[in-house]
């Protein structure tokens, strides 16, 4: 478990070097827009759980331990699961990522940060996006976390 903070708010896990299935590369696949399922979970990076990811800074209250928390037990129970079952690997789908990052960029379009007079901010990235605030609620996101829908994960097993 790797958790960090840094000063270059809109590279994700920068500086790590993260490589998933196939040799890709994850900041050459995100480029200049991060994004993960629920803020956690990347596709093509099967068994790797981010906290703190893209889309879940909170920057308009609520408490970044409780929403830590969650992530924890998120990722406890993905854990479990590849701990008490024939389970090898899980992944979330590639279309769950896409909706979740779609519908979480909605939202934050929304948000006073996105606002044209906001021309310089941290949270944007060199393109004027913003990627890595969330626009959720705390019961909101609390709902989409409280346990893993393996319906949008990929998973494998043993053999």
């Amino acid at each position: 478990i790797v958790y960090a903070t840094g000063f270059r708010h809109t590279d994700v896990l920068w500086p790590l070097k993260v490589t998933g299935r196939n040799g890709t590369d994850l900041h050459e696949m995100w480029g200049t827009r991060p994004y993960a399922y629920l803020g956690i979970t990347v596709p093509e990076f099967p068994n790797f759980f981010i906290i703190y990811g893209p889309g879940t800074h909170l920057a308009h209250g609520g408490s970044l331990i409780f929403q830590s928390e969650l992530q924890m037990r998120y990722v406890d129970q993905c854990l479990r699961r590849l701990a008490e079952t024939n389970t090898l690997c899980v992944e979330p789908k590639p279309e769950a990522a896409t909706d979740w990052h779609q519908r979480t960029q909605t939202q934050i379009k929304k948000m006073v940060w996105s606002h044209p007079a906001v021309k310089h901010s941290y949270f944007k990235n060199a393109d004027g996006e913003i990627h890595t605030v969330s626009p959720w609620r705390l019961n909101e996101y609390w709902a989409a976390v409280r346990e893993p829908d393996w319906s949008q994960f990929l998973i494998r097993e043993r053999k």
